[in-house]
């Protein structure tokens, strides 16, 4: 009963939209909100047994089976993300919260109380030691035209060769960056790039892939890693730390990315159905890092709006609000960068506005057990 229910939308609705142009129009909009209402109206009524869960669970394997014109495709996406914001199947329960035992690797411990999983601090962990952090002096995130000598997949722990030349250099930063990253947390990446051009200012960057825009590309500049061909690893844990603390607050838990396609009516519709603040790369989930960090530290919104358009450089106005010139570039920029502090400094006196930076991660329990996580690799790279 409720696979035929569901057939039945999802044909009556194709069908409905098989004689329109791509372009949407008022007419689509009024469709969709019409469609919209027809289907939490059936899952409210639980007679039928129809779930939000079940209902997008079927869209998106209609979005992977069936063969779609582009607009139906991007409609059906539409409901996809209306229904799942509706019902809020996007809350973060995030990689640590209400976990189970079996769900601890074997350095970790599970925590009742919490029901969440804490890493076993071991004879390498020191909570006091300092660590010199490398303060970018330029964009290291867009990758510009420097050429890609080599390309990998990533698979756990292990590159392989896709495109390029091979070089021990590759291998040995990969290492270091699965050396501090624990495998749990590497999961949206797979693809890693190499690039080796001292004219660039890119230390290195992250970026989503075309295919699916739920993974993610490291990139490297060997040039910012090595000095003469002799590795900088101070600089290398700061710069790979400071990447990994993009995707940790940008990855899909934490955003619902905006709509790939040129329509501005469909952008315009994301950005009006959008309650968390509004980047580039999609929606912050009300309970994202990034969203808190921005509500806290970032409230002036016009404010920011100059400083993202460079009318302003915040590090001028309080620079006892940054722990770098950098971060002061914007919110991601500034997360990323106090992110990396408080792994790498010991704990802040919490006198400015820049210690409480590093104390905001502290009010998450996973963001402190990941630190120490990372602080005990550290130590075994010494």
């Amino acid at each position: 009963m409720k696979k035929l229910l569901l057939s039945f939308i999802l044909l009556a609705f194709l069908s409905a939209t098989a004689v329109f142009g791509y372009s949407l129009s008022e007419s689509d909009w009024e469709l969709l909100d019409r469609v919209e209402n027809q289907i939490i109206e059936l899952i409210d009524d639980q007679s039928n047994g129809l779930s939000a869960e079940l209902f997008v669970s079927y869209i998106d394997n209609a979005l992977e089976t069936r063969q779609l014109t582009e607009k139906q495709r991007v409609l059906l996406e539409i409901i996809s993300d209306d229904i799942s914001y509706y019902y809020y199947l996007w809350e973060y329960a995030g990689d640590f919260g209400n976990m189970t035992a079996d769900q601890c690797y074997s350095d970790e411990y599970y925590d009742e109380q919490d029901q969440m999983c804490y890493y076993n601090e071991d004879e390498y962990y020191d909570d006091d030691q300092e660590y010199e952090v490398w303060e970018f002096t330029g964009d290291h995130e867009q990758q510009g035209e420097s050429e890609v000598l080599a390309a990998y997949s990533i698979s756990g722990d292990s590159i392989n060769l896709q495109d390029g030349t091979d070089d021990i250099k590759n291998q040995e930063v990969w290492n270091i960056f699965t050396a501090l990253i624990p495998l749990s947390q590497r999961g949206d990446f797979i693809r890693y790039e190499v690039t080796n051009d001292d004219a660039s200012d890119t230390a290195a960057h992250v970026v989503q892939t075309d295919e699916d825009i739920n993974k993610w590309i490291l990139g490297v500049n060997l040039s910012a890693f090595y000095i003469d061909w002799v590795l900088e690893p101070e600089e290398s844990y700061a710069t790979l730390i400071h990447e990994f603390a993009h995707v940790l607050t940008l990855n899909k838990t934490q955003v619902r990315y905006a709509p790939v396609s040129d329509d501005e009516a469909l952008y315009n519709r994301f950005s009006e159905s959008c309650t968390g603040n509004l980047l580039q790369e999609g929606c912050l989930n009300n309970w994202a890092y990034l969203d808190d960090f921005i509500d806290k530290f970032w409230p002036d919104a016009d404010y920011l709006e100059k400083v993202r358009n460079e009318e302003i450089y915040a590090y001028d106005d309080t620079p006892e609000s940054f722990v770098t010139e950098y971060a002061a570039t914007n919110p991601g920029e500034d997360i990323a960068e106090s992110f990396t502090y408080f792994v790498m400094r010991k704990k802040a006196e919490w006198n400015t506005i820049a210690d409480q930076k590093l104390r905001f991660f502290y009010d998450y329990k996973e963001l402190d057990s990941l630190r120490k996580q990372i602080r005990s690799r550290l130590a075994t790279l010494k």
